[in-house]
């Protein structure tokens, strides 16, 4: 099996739930993935949202925010597509502090709640490579927050991402971290070894496939967890100092040409 990232060849590495993952041999490269051929996602025949109870959305969370104020760092303006955009908070948010927003799902279910309640957002029940694909509109921003790890050749994405940015565009992308002190103490017992996602990045596979599009990596954080910070003062600064020593869960980046 051939890396989908760099072109090295791929080694079986470990399982989930009977599904090999395969590891890149390249010490430059490391990057772990489902072997496709061995896979089928778990959502193929129903709508992930299908369990979710509608409600109202809480675009003002501290970690919602969070994720805003990355995208402000290098626009102030501008049409941003929310790509995998699930519930709606980042995008609302998004919208909330002056941006032009696209937000893509593909869900029936979300989109529908979110055309009736939210109207700031244009929002769209579709695959996301297919709007890449057929965006007319060069985009100022795309968002990606837990969306690649959920990709089969997320590669092929990456590419449909650099065709639709405008050259001064920047891109924003939140994923689990492999290479984290989480994922490092807990091993094959690491939380984000799940069904559905196909794709383990840690900071050095994911700039290699960002860095093989003419990218460069502007901003990075580490975080103990995906909804940080929380608004608590004292676990903000417990849970951040953890994670800047190196026991996270989770990566945020921006990329710019």
């Amino acid at each position: 099996m051939t890396c989908p990232i760099c072109a090295g060849d791929a080694r079986p590495w470990g399982d989930v739930n009977g599904t090999p993952i395969l590891r890149c041999v390249r010490a430059s490269c490391r990057f772990r993935f489902f072997d496709l051929a061995r896979w089928q996602s778990p959502y193929s025949r129903s709508d992930y949202y299908a369990d979710w109870t509608p409600a109202s959305l809480k675009p003002s969370a501290p970690w919602i925010q969070a994720r805003v104020d990355i995208v402000r760092q290098f626009k102030s303006a501008g049409l941003v597509a929310e790509l995998g955009c699930g519930i709606g908070e980042t995008a609302v948010a998004l919208a909330d502090a002056g941006f032009s927003v696209i937000g893509v799902e593909e869900s029936a279910k979300a989109v529908d709640f979110l055309k009736r309640h939210y109207s700031s957002v244009d929002w769209r029940d579709e695959n996301i490579s297919r709007f890449l694909t057929e965006t007319a509109r060069p985009l100022d921003a795309i968002t990606l927050f837990h969306v690649l790890e959920h990709i089969p050749h997320p590669e092929k994405l990456v590419a449909l991402v650099d065709r639709a940015l405008r050259p001064d565009g920047v891109v924003v992308i939140e994923v689990p971290d492999a290479g984290g002190g989480w994922a490092r103490l807990k091993g094959r017992r690491w939380d984000y070894f799940i069904d559905h996602h196909v794709n383990y990045f840690d900071t050095k596979s994911l700039g290699r496939l960002m860095e093989g599009f003419g990218f460069r990596r502007r901003f990075l954080q580490r975080t103990y967890h995906f909804s940080f910070p929380q608004g608590d003062r004292f676990k903000d600064l417990v849970k951040g100092t953890l994670a800047r020593l190196g026991l996270n869960s989770i990566i945020r980046t921006a990329w710019t040409r």
